[in-house]
């Protein structure tokens, strides 16, 4: 086959049917290389600027392979004619498109739009220079910049790309809202940030984290939210468990795509819906356990240095490998559930 555009988008429709779970995955997958790739370039503290733009480049490129030509939405295949069949009339849009639909109505101005995403970039820059206490750049600066990029461009996007547009904002609002919005409260009264979280912090993560280690050879105690670690060569490492490593980002941002994926993606069921949300904030738990269990073993026979590293790249690594797996088999299931309905006529 000869290498072109067009051959390759084929190749894509082919591997990646319309409507099938592993081109729902792939279309996530790209979302997250493109916020992914503006995070690192927009943290000017971070050494991956190729990195970034490597990931910013793939996830445009995957965007662009999912919507060839002129970004329009493709219709759906029409359902086979089998008799008996009763002819349904198409589905209406999932309640997150027309969330979004009715609220750019209901303003009905782009400009409007476009200078409340400003708006949203600008308040950063000035909560950074006059309130916060830290005046750098961090990773929830970069979200709420990110969501006030989203809706400056929104017009453009919503007619371009409006399930991956709607997808985007849902997702990043959610996070701000789960994430940045309680942190920024918090750190306005320093003494109260320190205490959010401590009876989870101890019970379910440094308690755990430290009887693992025992069970393992690896001599560890805690209390509250520190953890005592005698490492290999027998010296001992004193460690806090911040809110980062208690969990908060993963639980926030499982959340904010899980109930994104629902209101654009699929429709489940009550029953299934409350089954998978609580089978995911269990495995998210369970991950971020494992993370640290991991990092823990890793500075334990390799010293405080590699102990950093694992701290601030492994974790990642470790959310995004089970987040793949659960997002697939989830969006599997979903689209049995769907077709399994069309069939019954429902």
């Amino acid at each position: 086959m000869k290498l072109s555009w067009e051959n390759i988008t084929l190749r894509v429709d082919k591997w990646f049917p319309e409507g099938s779970p592993r081109r729902k995955l792939l279309l996530i997958v790209s979302i997250i290389l493109l916020f992914e790739g503006i995070s690192v370039l927009i943290l000017f503290s971070y050494q991956g600027v190729g990195a970034g733009l490597f990931s910013l480049a793939l996830g445009a490129l995957l965007l662009l392979l999912l919507h060839p030509g002129s970004g329009e939405e493709r219709k759906p295949a029409p359902p086979d004619d089998v008799p008996g069949r009763r002819q349904k009339v198409p589905d209406r849009d999932p309640l997150g498109l027309v969330m979004i639909d009715a609220v750019m109505k209901r303003v009905d101005n782009d400009y409007v739009i476009m200078g409340a995403g400003a708006a949203i970039i600008a308040f950063v820059v000035i909560w950074n220079a006059i309130v916060s206490a830290r005046p750098d750049y961090g990773d929830l600066d970069t979200l709420t910049i990110m969501l006030g990029g989203l809706v400056l461009l929104s017009p453009y996007l919503m007619r371009k790309f409006r399930v991956e547009a709607a997808f985007s904002l849902l997702f990043i609002g959610l996070v701000v809202l789960l994430l940045v919005v309680p942190q920024a409260v918090t750190s306005i009264h320093e003494d109260t940030g320190s205490s959010v979280g401590g009876w989870y912090v101890h019970y379910m993560l440094a308690a755990p984290f430290a009887g693992i280690l025992n069970l393992i050879g690896i001599h560890a105690s805690s209390s509250g939210n520190i953890v005592s670690l005698q490492f290999h060569d027998g010296t001992t490492q004193v460690l806090s468990i911040s809110a980062y490593c208690a969990g908060l980002y993963s639980f926030s941002i499982f959340l904010a795509a899980f109930a994104s994926f629902v209101l654009v993606f699929e429709r489940l069921s009550a029953k299934n819906l409350s089954i998978v949300l609580a089978l995911g904030l269990l495995i998210a738990y369970l991950g971020n356990l494992f993370r640290m269990v991991v990092i823990g073993i890793v500075g334990y026979y390799n010293g405080i240095d590699a102990l950093l590293w694992t701290h601030s790249n492994v974790g990642w690594m470790i959310f995004l490998g089970w987040s793949a797996v659960f997002w697939y088999l989830v969006i599997g299931f979903a689209d049995r559930q769907a077709r399994k309905a069309r069939a019954n006529g429902d």
